[in-house]
C-alpha cells in the first residue's frame, strides 16, 4: 500500500505578551505548556486512543533563545513529555466516542528552532509529523502528516511559540479528520466488515484446462501427455484447484467475491492407449470427483467464518494450504485402497463414498 503523506506550513509573524514558557529555577530548562484553543473537533470516524512519542531524541523539542545578554540558546521542553503533553492538548480539542475506530498518533517529529532576526527579534520554526495508525491487533498505518509554522517573536515573549505549536496540532488534527471522513467508504484499511460470496468458475472447458462441471464428465480425449516410461499404471491425471477474488470496498465493507476453479490439465494426464476403458475412466473421474469433494469442504469452512478486513486475505490463505495437504491425503487414500483401480470391491466402496458426498452438495 502507498504511503499517504501530507506537507502543510504555516507562517506566524506576532509577538505576544502571554507567557506559556513556565517558569524555571536556575539550571532548569524552559517548558512549554500546551493549551486547548477554542478550535473543538468532533470526529465522526475516529477517536483518539493513545498518543506516542517515537522520535529518535526525547529529551528536549528543541531550542529557544531565553536572554538576550547570552547568544546561548537553552533547551525547550514540552511539560509532561511529548506523549503525555500532546494527548493532553487532544482531550481538550478532540471530543472522543469510543465506539468509532480507535486512531495511535505518533509523533516524529516535534521541533523548534529559532535564529537571532533584526532588531533584537528572534525568529523560529516549528517542524512537526505525525503518524496516524489504526489500531487492531497490530497498528495499521493510515497517513503521515508534515506541517509546522513560522514565527517572530521579542525576547522574553514566549507566547507565540505556543500558539504555533498549537495550531500545527490542531491543523494535523483537523486535516486527518476531514481525511478519513472521505477515506471511510472506500479505503480498505478502514473497512469495517466483510461481505462474501462464493462462486464457482462458470466455464467447462478453456484450452488444455477442464474446469469441473456435473454436465461435463471426464472423457479419454481429455488425456493427452504421454504415458510415463516404467510405469504400471493405466493412466494418471492432474487436478487441484484454485481460487480468486479481487475486493471492492462498498459504503465501508469490503465486498469479496470468490470465484473457485476446479480443473484438471490435459497436457498432464495421460493414459495408455491399451487400457483405455470405462472402468479405468471411472477411476480417474473419480480422482477429480475428490477434488471436488475437499473444495466443497473449503468453501464451507470459509463461510463458517467470521472474517474481518484485517484478516480475510490470510485466513482463507491459509484455509487454501490445509485444504489443498486434505485433497492430497484423500487422493492417495483412494489410490491406496483401490490398488490404482485394480481392487475392484475397494474401488465399488470409494464410488459409494464419492457418491454420497457429492449429493451434499448438489
Amino acid at each position: 500500500m502507498s504511503v499517504v503523506k501530507i506537507i502543510i506550513k504555516g507562517v506566524l509573524s506576532l509577538v505576544l505578551l502571554g507567557c506559556v514558557v513556565g517558569a524555571q529555577a536556575q539550571d532548569t530548562s524552559p517548558y512549554l505548556v500546551l493549551k486547548p484553543g477554542d478550535q473543538r473537533i468532533r470526529p465522526t470516524e475516529f477517536f483518539v486512543f493513545e498518543v506516542q512519542d517515537i522520535r529518535a531524541i526525547q529529551a528536549n523539542i528543541g531550542e529557544i533563545f531565553t536572554s538576550s545578554r547570552s547568544p546561548k540558546k537553552e533547551p525547550l521542553k514540552l511539560k509532561g513529555g511529548v506523549a503525555v503533553g500532546v494527548k493532553d492538548f487532544i482531550s481538550g480539542t478532540v471530543s472522543t466516542d469510543r465506539s468509532k475506530r480507535p486512531v495511535v498518533i505518533q509523533v516524529q517529529k516535534m521541533n523548534v528552532q529559532e535564529k537571532q532576526g533584526a532588531e533584537g527579534r528572534v525568529k523560529g520554526q516549528i517542524d512537526l509529523t505525525l503518524r496516524f495508525m489504526l489500531k487492531g491487533d497490530s497498528l495499521v498505518h493510515l497517513l503521515d502528516y508534515e506541517g509546522g509554522a513560522r514565527y517572530t517573536r521579542s525576547l522574553g515573549r514566549y507566547g507565540v511559540i505556543g500558539d504555533a505549536m498549537q495550531q500545527s496540532l490542531g491543523n494535523g488534527l483537523t486535516y486527518f479528520n476531514e481525511w478519513i471522513n472521505q477515506q471511510a467508504p472506500r479505503n480498505i484499511k478502514l473497512a469495517k466488515g466483510v461481505k462474501l460470496e462464493i462462486k464457482d468458475y462458470p466455464l467447462k472447458e478453456r484450452g488444455d484446462t477442464v474446469f469441473y462441471h456435473s454436465e461435463r464428465k471426464l472423457d479419454w480425449d481429455d488425456f493427452k501427455a504421454r504415458p510415463h516410461f516404467g510405469s504400471d499404471y493405466a493412466a494418471s491425471i492432474f487436478t487441484s484447484f484454485a481460487w480468486e477474488g479481487d475486493p471492492v470496498v462498498e459504503d465501508g465493507d469490503v465486498k469479496l467475491v470468490l470465484v473457485v476453479k476446479v480443473f484438471m490439465l490435459k497436457s498432464s494426464s495421460w493414459a495408455r492407449s491399451s487400457r483405455k476403458d470405462g472402468y479405468g475412466l471411472n477411476h480417474e473421474q473419480r480422482h477429480f470427483d475428490i477434488t471436488k469433494i475437499v473444495v466443497e469442504r473449503f468453501k464451507e469452512k470459509i463461510r463458517a467464518m467470521s472474517l474481518t478486513p484485517q484478516d480475510y486475505d490470510g485466513r482463507i490463505g491459509y484455509l487454501y494450504i490445509e485444504t489443498y495437504r486434505e485433497m492430497n491425503t484423500l487422493q492417495e487414500a483412494y489410490d491406496d485402497e483401490t490398488d490404482h483401480g485394480r481392487n475392484s470391491e475397494a474401488q465399488e466402496k470409494w464410488n459409494d463414498y464419492i457418491d454420497q458426498e457429492l449429493a451434499k452438495y448438489q
